[in-house]
């Protein structure tokens, strides 16, 4: 990644990330959160009543698992954490914990209760439930990479959270040449830096996670025009990196397609 090489006073640069290729993705899903894991997709879709966690084959788009949760609840971001998925909820004060069974059939299943250890039925190959953290405020993206949990909220504060208890541990302000940078949403690990979406804005912080400096943003301005969504609900949201491949995913709320892109510093290998 092509980052300053030094802390400076001015605001960060930005960059126009060049789009290399395009994948499917249902547009009937409102993103809320998106990962890579062992060649899938794994997306959390918000919404009460139509909120859910799928897994989908990227190249065709196939709905290989989905789990369904309680009309009550609205999913926001989610991310793998350890051996296991952690599902935020906006207003609930609950993020959703479910066991990778990364063998078996495919299918789905819902959940009256997702707090419940049951697995509801859930066979190999489903999503299956195992509990939940609770947390105090709003949820919104959650990224993991080793021990290290972080949260945003909608403001301009990150938490960084114990990974077994989901208890915060310490609180992050993103400052972009001292001005803090709200609506914080979708959240992702790349190459040691945090990236996040900006809600209702085509771009993408990448954030120094010790200092809190954004020290780039990604403008995914093109990415949201080839999408053809206008409007606020169908903005940017959705950022997964496949650090194999070194390949960088982006969609938003309802977009036909996913986009893989790539700037200066990052691999740009064809798929």
């Amino acid at each position: 990644m092509l980052l300053p090489s030094c802390v400076q006073a001015d605001a960060a640069s930005v960059v126009a990330p060049e789009i290399l290729g395009e994948l499917p993705h249902d547009e009937q899903v409102f993103t809320q959160g998106l990962f890579l894991h062992q060649g899938r997709f794994y997306e959390s879709a918000g919404l009460r009543g139509q909120s859910h966690l799928r897994v989908t084959e990227p190249q065709s788009g196939q709905l290989l698992a989905v789990h369904w949760l309680p009309p009550m609840l609205f999913a926001e971001g989610a991310d793998l954490c350890g051996q296991e998925v952690v599902q935020l909820t906006w207003t609930s004060g609950r993020a959703l914990r479910y066991q990778l069974l990364e063998t078996g059939a495919a299918g789905s299943d819902s959940d009256s209760d997702s707090d419940s250890d049951s697995d509801s039925g859930a066979d190999a190959g489903r999503l299956r439930p195992t509990g939940a953290f609770h947390y105090q405020g709003q949820g919104w993206g959650i990224a993991c990479t080793g021990d290290q949990v972080v949260t945003s909220d909608g403001s301009a504060t990150l938490r960084f959270r114990d990974r077994n208890t989901f208890e915060p541990q310490r609180a992050l302000q993103v400052t972009d040449a001292g001005r803090p940078i709200t609506r914080l949403n979708e959240l992702e690990w790349v190459d040691g830096f945090l990236l996040a979406n900006v809600w209702q804005r085509p771009r993408i912080a990448v954030i120094d996670p010790d200092t809190g400096e954004v020290r780039l943003w990604l403008d995914l301005s093109e990415a949201v025009r080839r999408s053809g969504r206008t409007g606020p609900r169908f903005v940017l949201n959705g950022i997964a990196w496949d650090a194999e491949q070194r390949r960088l995913y982006v969609t938003g709320k309802n977009w036909p397609r996913i986009y893989w892109v790539a700037w200066p510093g990052v691999a740009t290998d064809e798929p």
